[in-house]
C-alpha cells in the first residue's frame, strides 16, 4: 500500500541521514575551489552543479539545508535517494531521460529562472553508462543561462559497491574526504548539434580533470 511505502521511505531516509552524518563526522573534510565560485554565488547567479552518479552520497551532504534541487529518477531506487535528499533539506525534482524527463526539464528551468535555485545533476544519469556525460545538463544551461559547476570528491577510506553499474562509492569513517569545486563553465545559447557535442565533451574533460585535483578515485 502507498502509505506503507511512504512510512518505509521516511524511516529509511532518516536512518540514511544518521549514517551519512555519522560517517562524515568521523572524517577530516577539506574543501577546495571555492574562491572562483564565491563571486557567482554571492551574485545570486543561477548554478547547475554536475557530478558523477557514484559520488552522490557526499554531494548530498555537502549541499544540505541550502534549498538545492537535485534531479532524481522516478525509479524505486530514486524514491529512496529522494527521501534521503529531503532529509538533508533538499527539494528533489523527479524525472530522467527514460521517464518524466520533459516535465523535469521544465521544472528545473523554472526553478533556475524564478528561484535562482541550485540544481544538482548526475552527469551520467541514473543508469549510465558510467562517467559519460549526457546532454541534459548542457541543454539546460544553454536554455537558462546558468553556469555549470563540476564537483567531485575523494576519500582515503571508501567502500566500492562492485555490483552497481557505476561502482558506487560509500565513504567510510576514520579517514579524509576532499571535496573540490571545478571551474564554472558558461554554455552559449542556441547550440547546434555540433556545438552540443562540443560542450558535452568539454564538461566531460572538466569532470575528469577535477577528479585528478580531488585525488585518486577507485576504478
Amino acid at each position: 500500500m502507498a502509505w506503507l511505502k511512504r512510512i518505509r521511505l521516511l524511516i529509511l531516509g532518516k536512518l540514511a541521514r544518521l549514517l551519512i552524518e555519522g560517517v562524515v563526522a568521523f572524517n577530516k573534510v577539506t574543501i577546495a575551489g571555492l574562491d572562483e565560485l564565491r563571486a557567482l554565488e554571492q551574485g545570486a547567479t543561477p548554478l547547475i552543479y554536475v557530478f558523477w552518479h557514484r559520488h552522490i552520497l557526499f554531494v548530498i551532504h555537502r549541499f544540505k539545508n541550502c534549498g538545492a534541487r537535485p534531479l532524481i529518477s522516478l525509479s524505486s531506487d530514486g524514491d529512496l535517494v529522494a527521501a534521503v535528499a529531503a532529509e538533508f533539506g533538499m527539494d528533489p525534482i523527479r524525472g530522467s531521460s527514460s521517464r518524466g524527463g520533459a516535465r523535469a526539464f521544465l521544472e528545473m528551468a523554472r526553478s533556475i529562472r524564478e528561484e535562482k535555485a541550485r540544481v544538482l545533476i548526475t552527469a551520467d544519469g541514473p543508469k549510465g553508462p558510467a562517467r559519460r556525460v549526457k546532454e541534459g545538463a548542457v541543454q539546460l544551461a544553454a536554455k537558462t543561462g546558468a553556469w555549470v559547476v563540476p564537483v567531485s570528491w575523494s576519500a582515503t577510506r571508501v567502500k566500492v559497491l562492485e555490483k552497481s553499474w557505476d561502482r558506487f562509492l560509500v565513504p567510510l569513517p576514520f579517514g579524509r574526504i576532499r571535496f573540490v569545486y571545478g571551474t564554472p563553465l558558461r554554455i552559449p545559447p542556441g547550440l547546434s548539434a555540433c556545438g552540443l557535442e562540443r560542450e558535452t565533451n568539454r564538461l566531460t574533460e572538466g569532470l575528469d580533470a577535477l577528479q585528478e585535483r580531488a585525488g585518486a578515485d577507485p576504478a
